[in-house]
């Protein structure tokens, strides 16, 4: 009889990207959620205080009635889960002082704020600006340039939690990606191959983009990429032959 079964959890190392980084956090949190006393400080917007003289429980409320007296846990039993789940944390986390997720942490967020500062993956207004570096590695396929672009666009999303404000506003929801934001970063991934591409592109398929979106054909692009360049560079190649000839006396 067939069962589940979690994804073995892997420690995360001194070498790591951002999406790296984002696949060990998406299976650490699904390997948390399967413990049902781990729950509770799964939640959005849960927090919890640092583990000082004088703060009992780390902060920790006893359930109320409210809750179903089966179900029902002193601050002491949250307490002694939410240790638990830090310990488990850090155990897959060696490359930050352990007690920075056991002792100072004071929510899920907050680990992964500090686990992002390590690496230097810290998102700032200013690192939206660092997408005009990515380039096309010599050993790096077209299609692995287009996951690594994707990431970094994802990566600079405003979130309530990031701390970064929007014409003076805080953001009041976590940004999401759009049809449009989708469609730029098809575009840029075609100028990042070649700064020709978007307009042979756009002559090729100019048909089905009357009533499709960009990104909804990126798939068709991709199995005709080495089509698309080698045709520009043929036309480079016969246009600085003209050249050539055009400067002979």
């Amino acid at each position: 009889m067939a069962t589940n079964r979690a994804p073995k959890q892997w420690q995360l190392t001194t070498h790591e990207t951002i999406t790296s980084f984002e696949n060990w956090r998406s299976n650490l949190i699904y390997i948390l959620t399967l413990d049902p006393n781990f729950a509770p400080f799964l939640a959005d917007g849960v927090t919890w205080r640092k583990k000082t003289q004088g703060v009992e429980h780390r902060g920790l409320l006893a359930d109320g009635e409210d809750v179903p007296q089966a179900q029902r846990k002193t601050a002491a039993q949250k307490a002694a889960m939410l240790e638990l789940m830090l310990g488990q944390i850090a155990n897959y986390c060696p490359v930050i002082t352990r007690s920075r997720i056991t002792k100072v942490s004071t929510s899920l967020n907050d680990i992964w704020q500090a686990i992002r500062q390590h690496f230097g993956f810290q998102t700032t207004g200013g690192a939206f600006l660092d997408l005009a570096d990515i380039k096309l590695n010599p050993t790096e396929k077209p299609e692995d340039l287009f996951q690594r672009l994707s990431a970094a666009v994802e990566d600079n999303m405003l979130t309530t939690t990031g701390g970064i404000t929007h014409h003076g506003e805080a953001v009041t929801a976590d940004e999401s990606t759009t049809p449009t934001l989708e469609n730029m970063i098809v575009l840029l991934w075609l100028r990042m191959l070649h700064p020709d591409l978007p307009a042979l592109v756009k002559q090729r398929y100019g048909s089905e983009l009357r009533n499709k979106t960009l990104a909804t054909i990126k798939p068709e692009i991709s199995l005709a990429l080495t089509s698309l360049l080698t045709e520009l560079q043929t036309c480079e190649e016969i246009r600085a032959l003209r050249l050539t000839r055009s400067s002979k006396p």
